[in-house]
């Protein structure tokens, strides 16, 4: 049974008796919105993780980032106005222009270079912890996500998954 069969279905009575407080996951991991997109990959991958919540440098929430955002990036070809401004980056607005095999590197090795925070989505999904199951199927549906953060007194306590909804209904 899929999440959006689930919300329509007669367990939505059943929904509305549980809240993202019974299952929670308040592990999050979190990444740093300066990290290069290589770690960020190396980062899932070693915790066997699909998304993330971003932190900036002062702990501030500032996005989310998902394998989905790590493969468009590594399968787009750069744009010229995006080849213009990595060539200004490196040398500078009076410097002389790179050559296309310095162009060809810098594409080569871009996921050294790029940063989370150039692939993140800043906009977060999150609901406050006493809201119920049923809130989450909703949100989940309604917005196509995989996950929302969760929040007590707007700090980040937690994350639910579309998983973690199936896995409480499915063992009831």
């Amino acid at each position: 049974m899929g999440l959006h069969a689930l919300s329509n279905s007669s367990t939505l009575s059943k929904l509305c008796d549980f809240y993202l407080s019974d299952i929670i996951s308040k592990n999050v991991l979190t990444v740093y919105e300066g990290w290069s997109v290589k770690r960020l990959a190396s980062f899932f991958v070693k915790h066997g993780i699909s998304g993330a919540p971003v932190i900036a440098a002062d702990d501030e929430l500032v996005g989310v980032v998902t394998q989905s955002d790590v493969i468009r990036f590594e399968s787009r070809t750069p744009t010229e106005a995006e080849l213009q401004r990595l060539a200004q980056f490196y040398c500078g607005p009076y410097g002389g222009e790179l050559s296309e095999v310095e162009i060809n590197r810098l594409q080569d090795k871009a996921n050294e270079y790029c940063t989370v925070n150039s692939i993140m989505t800043p906009e977060v999904k999150s609901l406050d912890i006493s809201s119920s199951i049923n809130d989450a199927c909703s949100m989940i549906t309604k917005r196509n996500i995989h996950r929302i953060f969760i929040t007590e007194n707007n700090c980040l306590v937690g994350v639910v998954t579309a998983m973690d909804i199936l896995k409480k209904f499915s063992s009831e």
